[in-house]
């Protein structure tokens, strides 16, 4: 990731969330540009299949993509989505949040998906959400051993997507000057807090600045 941003080829930039900095209200605030409020928060902590959920029938660039422009939407990982907006996507694979000991198979289980995915030509939009970084968060911190080869197994998943991408694209390009090519954004809902003073280190849904970065 590193080199993609010292080779000019991907933009860095740091985004300042509100409070509170847990995932619900702030997949609802990526999605639809709204600020959420504490009982998102409280929404948060209830596992529901329904999935037609608070901000399922607020306006989102989701539902603006498949009912506006035809696009073809799938999703893997964490299902708070699911919660959200299950209808829009044509192809799901969810994982659960709150079994923050798994550091491993959590993340397998969205990786499995990303070469069968990129093989396809069914789709137009893809979601990958990881949860394996935050979980080792909850669990160790920021400082853990584990949290090094995490972050090099994501720059892994990142790596076999934009060299798929960069492929795909010089094809389609040289096929159609007049097409535009793949955007592939790498963001956060949340960061985590990083307070020694507290033994919840590596937890997140206050407004501290390790939180809301």
């Amino acid at each position: 990731t590193c080199r993609l941003i010292t080779e000019g080829h991907a933009l860095p930039f740091v985004t300042l969330a509100t409070a509170p900095t847990v995932t619900l209200p702030r997949l609802k605030a990526l999605t639809t540009g709204a600020v959420p409020n504490f009982l998102d928060a409280i929404l948060n902590l209830v596992e529901s299949t329904d999935s037609k959920g608070g901000s399922a029938i607020e306006d989102n660039w989701l539902a603006q993509m498949r009912d506006r422009r035809g696009k073809r939407l799938t999703f893997f990982g964490d299902d708070t989505w699911l919660r959200l907006y299950a209808d829009l996507f044509q192809r799901t694979d969810g994982t659960t949040s709150f079994f923050v000991a798994d550091t491993v198979e959590v993340d397998y289980n969205v990786t499995r998906h990303v070469q069968p995915e990129l093989a396809k030509n069914d789709w137009d939009v893809m979601i990958l959400h990881y949860l394996g970084l935050d979980h080792i968060g909850h669990l160790a911190g920021p400082k853990s051993p584990l949290m090094l080869p995490k972050q090099r197994e994501m720059d892994g998943v990142v790596r076999t997507i934009y060299e798929h991408t960069k492929k795909e694209d010089a094809l389609r390009l040289a096929a159609d000057p007049t097409a535009r090519p793949t955007l592939i954004v790498l963001c956060g809902d949340h960061g985590m807090n990083e307070a020694i003073c507290t033994e919840y280190i590596g937890n997140h849904g206050g407004s501290s600045h390790g939180e809301v970065s």
